[in-house]
């Protein structure tokens, strides 16, 4: 059978990644197995007409029973505690153990940092606040920082993430369950409803491109951060699916529902307070709304016959509450988006685009075997090198082969478009005045690639949807195309490669070059089965243990070292903090850790500058270009005069802080933790009051 050809050719060449160390001679017999595969693959298709049996299956029961199956896995999943977080690593930080706590399946990834080393022990912080889930936390930032930093509060506006009712009645480890799973459950469901639209109602086809998104490797590796940017785009989707049943259904209570839903996505997209991404995929929203009204040819008769009156009226209160509710919402933010904004990163990073190297489209296809230790080195980490596979210009030959045929579906079009503007914005750039003026000057020319990426599956599911070409007869031509094409690309990856520093070798190369050459023809004939088959298996192959599988958070929960600092923090629960040491990770690391106790901590992540240390730390201003920013700070035990300030990378700087009790006691310190210096001296007026894996506790003496 067809899909199983397809399955062999995609574990074929998964082999040839997934077995690094393997002989020339095995990595020459893998190519010819998977050359060999994809001819067959080729010529059997050739010869038949029907070869792809996806067509026509919108069949509402199985798109039921989907619906039911991702619901029930989620709170299956989410009741048993299961989670991906790298939080495990703690473990080795603090405990000095190996990071296994918690963990069933799958490594934790250090490169993860913004997950398991900033957001996840801001969560805890919220959680042990008293009262809990404030709207204020200095060690998050200043003002209202964790409403735009996508933490759990106790404000209106959680009632628009249901992912997060979880932190006000359930444990804690259970409600990171629900908060975490929601991640790829909302891309799941999200995007199987929306892609039923585009795939006008093809269940597998709906699926494959839920699939494929969440199995690409950026998603996977930016799959957790203070911008949620799984639940952005999640939202993206379910409120164009919102707005398509709004439009669509006859219902009245249907409608309503519709409109909730809408609402709730509209608000949750804007909560995520990351213009970077956000600007581009509101773009992309409205192409899509512009496609699908450009395809009807008299849209006012699209509309059902009845309950036009209370449709439309729902609409319009449902925008009318929306812009309501976010002027709200910005009022109560905006002196902290105002201090953000005057930052040096992110806030005076603007941009007009350009300068995106051409050959980071092409890495993906390169990248499967790629870790976090294993990754093209001038792109500096895999969360960087990570993208999607570059399959907008299958798109553009689709389209100009429908334009050649008098047959262009909008939808597809107004993709291509915006995938085309997207491209030049990041490849050459705009006059700043209009990046100013569109909101594009928010987007960072590497942070675009998420929207082509996106736009790219969302055309590739429509493209697919599409009446399929008609077959060649000849399974030369065949041949003879498919050998023209694999050659073009192979020189095409070459000259990738060696932008990234030869990365793949040169079998790996090959496998490449004939394997997406392959897929490349069942994409433009719109074979489905087989063109999902292809490109899902590898991606989920690569990706599937990016983010590991563990059970619950013990490192934070049941950590030697943090349940030592939170009994501390319980019998003093207002005093204030510091973690000092050696210019280390693990020093540097500790302060948050220190935070998911919920004690008051200088240093570690913070979203903005924290103006109390700095007024005492340096009151002339001198170091104001390395402090004002996003970023992470750690304290150096130093035996300088005075206090000095130095950038390490844009979101991390050093504090050479002179190891003095008057400095201490300036900042109102009554803990100093000291990580793995044992040669500082005593500290004048501070008592030793215990030690664990290296780490000593000091504490203010009583006058």
């Amino acid at each position: 059978m067809v899909w199983i050809q397809s399955i062999i050719c995609s574990l074929l060449f998964v082999a040839n990644f997934a077995w690094p160390a393997k002989h020339l001679a095995v990595a020459i017999a893998l190519n010819i197995l998977l050359a060999t595969s994809c001819t067959v693959l080729l010529l059997t298709t050739s010869r038949r007409e029907d070869i792809d049996r996806t067509r026509g299956q919108d069949d509402e029961v199985v798109r039921n029973i989907l619906i039911a199956g991702l619901i029930l896995l989620y709170v299956g999943a989410s009741v048993a505690k299961l989670n991906g977080s790298s939080t495990a690593l703690w473990q080795d930080l603090a405990d000095q153990q190996p990071a296994k706590a918690g963990v069933i399946a799958g490594t934790p990834k250090d490169v993860r940092s913004d997950e398991w080393l900033a957001h996840t022990p801001w969560i805890w912080s919220q959680a042990k606040q008293v009262p809990a889930f404030p709207t204020i936390n200095r060690n998050v930032g200043n003002g209202v920082a964790p409403l735009v930093t996508n933490l759990p509060v106790r404000h209106w506006t959680m009632l628009f993430r249901p992912q997060m009712w979880g932190f006000f009645f359930s444990d804690l480890e259970r409600a990171f369950a629900f908060n975490w799973n929601f991640k790829w459950f909302g891309l799941l469901l999200g995007g199987f409803l929306f892609f039923r639209i585009i795939a006008r109602g093809n269940n597998f086809l709906s699926l494959g491109g839920a699939l494929l998104l969440l199995s690409s490797s950026y998603m996977q590796w930016f799959f957790s951060t203070p911008t949620n940017l799984p639940e952005m785009v999640s939202m993206l989707f379910f409120g164009l699916w919102a707005l398509h049943t709004l439009w669509k259904i006859t219902s009245r209570w249907a409608i309503c529902g519709a409109s909730v839903v809408l609402l709730a996505a509209v608000e949750q997209f804007v909560f995520c307070c990351y213009p970077r991404y956000q600007v581009l995929l509101a773009y992309l929203a409205v192409a899509l709304v512009a496609g699908g009204f450009a395809g009807f040819r008299r849209w006012r008769e699209t509309l059902p016959a009845t309950n036009n009156y209370f449709r439309v009226a729902c609409l319009i209160a449902t925008l009318v509450l929306a812009t309501t509710l976010l002027y709200r919402w910005y009022l109560e933010i905006a002196p902290t988006l105002a201090e953000i904004r005057e930052s040096i990163y992110p806030g005076r990073i603007l941009s007009a685009g350009g300068g995106f190297p051409w050959f980071r489209f092409l890495a993906p296809f390169l990248e499967f075997s790629m870790t976090q230790t294993h990754y093209p080195v001038p792109l500096g980490n895999a969360c960087e090198a990570s993208g999607f596979l570059f399959v907008a210009p299958l798109l553009f030959l689709g389209l100009v082969s429908d334009v050649w045929r008098s047959r262009v579906d909008p939808i597809l079009l107004s993709v291509v478009v915006f995938i085309t503007g997207t491209i030049w914005f990041m490849l050459v750039g705009v006059p700043q005045w209009i990046a100013q003026n569109s909101g594009w000057s928010y987007v960072v020319s590497h942070r675009a690639i998420l929207a082509v990426g996106v736009a790219s599956i969302i055309g590739l599911v429509r493209h697919l949807s599409l009446a399929s070409l008609p077959s060649w007869k000849s399974g030369r031509t065949y041949l003879f195309a498919g050998t023209v094409a694999t050659m073009a690309f192979f020189f095409c990856l070459y000259l990738a490669n060696r932008r990234l520093g030869d990365f793949a070798s040169l079998p790996e190369l090959m496998a490449a070059a004939i394997f997406f050459g392959t897929v490349g023809f069942f994409v433009l004939r719109r074979i489905a089965l087989v063109s999902c088959i292809l490109l899902i298996v590898p991606c989920f192959c690569s990706t599937a243990l990016v983010n590991p599988v563990s059970r619950g958070v013990p490192a934070l929960n049941r950590g030697s070292v943090v349940n030592w600092l939170l009994k501390v923090h319980k019998n003093d629960p207002v005093a204030r903090w510091i973690v000092t040491g050696p210019l280390s990770n693990r020093s540097c690391c500790l302060a948050q850790l220190v935070k998911a106790t919920g004690a008051d901590v200088f240093g570690g992540t913070r979203c903005t500058p924290d103006y109390e240390l700095v007024n005492v730390l340096d009151p002339e201003k001198h170091y104001v270009t390395v402090y004002n920013r996003f970023a992470r700070s750690c304290f150096f035990a130093s035996t300088e005069t005075d206090p000095a300030f130095e950038l390490l990378h844009p979101n991390d700087y050093e504090i050479k802080l002179p190891f003095r009790a008057d400095i201490f006691e300036c900042l109102g310190v009554k803990y100093v933790l000291v990580v793995d210096r044992p040669d500082l001296p005593a500290l004048q007026g501070f008592e030793r009051i215990g030690e664990r894996h290296g780490c000593v506790l000091l504490r203010r003496a009583k006058p």
